[in-house]
Formats: structure tokens, sequence, C-alpha cells
């Protein structure tokens, strides 16, 4: 709907919501190096802190990682077709960059909000997460890569490795356990409402955007 909205309504063109036909592989790849490193980071930190602990594999679920794959794929790439394709691109043409972010943010975080567990924190993670993916979207002008890097974000802590994502459990690859709801590994929100992933986020920020100065 807001790819029809911009494109029929407002005579926008496809490469105009970050859908560009150039470099589509490259950037779906880097985007999901991105994510891994950052969940790999999110869970370090976890397992060093003492927060979750590792019980072992699940191989039944393994058939199920390709549908979890795909639809975690539609939803990111959705998120961002609208928050950073659309609304960012929109707002930025009218009231500069950085209130397009803002306000873009702000979007983003709505659909996060009403799940058992989110709070304050929740919400400044989720609106740092945005900031990130909007400055990768920025740095390499198209939604390609930041809709991989959300995908592969999502996709990893869930299904595969086994921690809530926006407060949603689903079955999972990996199976561990978490010491304690406490504000290092967010509760029954997931790691998004925890203090590391507020750590891990905010220094990806300062070095995404280091890369992008230079």
């Amino acid at each position: 709907m807001v790819i029809l909205y911009a494109s029929k309504i407002e005579k926008r063109s496809l490469r105009s919501v970050g859908l560009s036909k150039g470099n589509v592989m490259s950037s779906i790849l880097k985007g999901f190096c991105i994510g891994f490193l950052l969940i790999l980071s999110i869970l370090i930190l976890n397992v060093l802190s003492g927060q979750i602990r590792y019980q072992g594999i699940d191989f039944s679920t393994f058939i199920y990682l390709p549908l979890f794959l795909i639809g975690y794929a539609i939803q990111s790439f959705g998120e961002e077709i609208i928050c950073r394709g659309w609304a960012l691109t929109y707002l930025a043409k009218r009231h500069g960059i950085l209130l397009a972010i803002i306000i873009s943010n702000i979007i983003f975080v709505f659909p996060h909000m009403g799940i058992g567990g989110f709070d304050i924190l929740t919400a400044v993670n989720i609106f740092l997460i945005g900031t990130l993916f909007a400055i990768i979207f920025l740095k390499y002008d198209n939604v390609w890569i930041c809709g991989a890097v959300h995908a592969t974000w999502n996709f990893l802590l869930g299904p595969v490795f086994g921690l809530d994502v926006s407060g949603i459990s689903t079955i999972s690859l990996f199976n561990v356990s978490k010491i304690g709801p406490n504000i290092l590994n967010g509760g029954s929100y997931g790691p998004e409402s925890s203090l590391i992933v507020t750590i891990v986020v905010i220094i990806a920020i300062i070095i995404v955007t280091y890369c992008f100065k230079k």
C-alpha cells in the first residue's frame, strides 16, 4: 500500500523509496553481516554477564527455520519500506534529515507498544535501533541493507537463539534460559528492552556514523 501510494499518488519512483535495482544481493549480504555482528555482540555480553545459559539444541525445529526467515523478511522489509524508504525520505525533503529521523523513529516505535514488558527503556532502545537503521539507509542509499539487518536481527534473536523478539516467543534451534528478568536481559520483552542492547546499539551508531563521515 505504501509503495502504491508513493508511486501513484506522490508520483515517486521505486528508487526514491530505497528500492534500487542495483547491488541488491550485495546490500542484503552486507545487511546480514551487520545484523549478525549486532546479535553476536548482544549474545556475548549476555553470556559474559551471566544473563543467559545454553541448554542444548532442538534439531526438530530446523525444518521451520526457512518459514520463519521468510516471515521475518516480509515483516522487516515492510517496516523498513514504511519507516525508512517512505517516511524518512518524505519528511527529509520537507523538514531536514534530523527531524525526519526523529519522526520516522517515533512511527517505528508505535507497532512495538502494547506488548507485555514494554517500558521506557524499550522505547528508547527501539528509537536507537531505528536511528541505526536510518543511518545505514542514508549511508548506502537503499532499503535492502537496513531491511536485511532488521530481518537478520529478528530471525537470529528468536527462531535461532531462542530469545524473545519484541515480547514474542517462538520455537528455536538453540535452547537458552534467562537468569531471571532484569534490566540487563530485558525480562519478558526480550533483549530489546535491555541495557545491553542500549550499549551495543549506541556503539554501532557511533561506528556507522564515523564510517559515514569518513
